[in-house]
């Protein structure tokens, strides 16, 4: 589907070739090329890198592609992961930025939690997911000793 302005005089060379949303776009293209790898290129992907997304990837794991005995595996891009812990938070923070805590102060500001302390949260999230990649345990782990390495303070370490 064409959008340009003069696409009257470009419609024999155009090659616009979907019509829909973007995410519709997304999940049609991903098909196709796992579709025709076989035929085209002799290959199969066995392994699908995507953004979180799981509508391409439910597209073509239920497609089997390559029949009912190959399953593509689906894998996560560490840097969408660590995105969508910080959007998580940052929302976390916005949603409950009037309800007091405990100690009666907010969850935002001063020494809580700003938006310099989640980028921290992001980057040590990366960090503890990519040196202990082999094991969902030793990610646990170290996701929570994280966490409590970001809440110490010298007066209670």
């Amino acid at each position: 589907f064409c959008r340009c302005p003069d696409k009257e005089n470009h419609l024999d060379t155009c090659s616009a070739n979907y019509q829909g949303s973007s995410g519709g776009m997304e999940v049609a293209g991903v098909k196709q090329i796992f579709d025709r790898s076989l035929s085209n290129y002799g290959v199969r992907y066995t392994k699908y890198l995507g953004d979180g997304d799981c509508k391409a990837y439910s597209s073509v794991a239920e497609s089997r592609p390559y029949g009912e005995n190959v399953e593509v595996q689906k894998l996560e891009c560490l840097g969408h992961v660590q995105k969508r812990m910080g959007t998580r938070l940052r929302a976390l923070k916005q949603k409950n930025s009037k309800t007091k805590l405990r100690d009666g102060k907010t969850l935002g500001g001063r020494n809580r939690l700003t938006d310099t302390v989640i980028d921290k949260i992001q980057s040590y999230y990366g960090k503890a997911i990519r040196s202990n990649n082999t094991s969902v345990e030793d990610i646990k782990r170290a996701v929570w000793a994280e966490y409590f390495h970001l809440i110490s303070t010298n007066k209670d370490p």
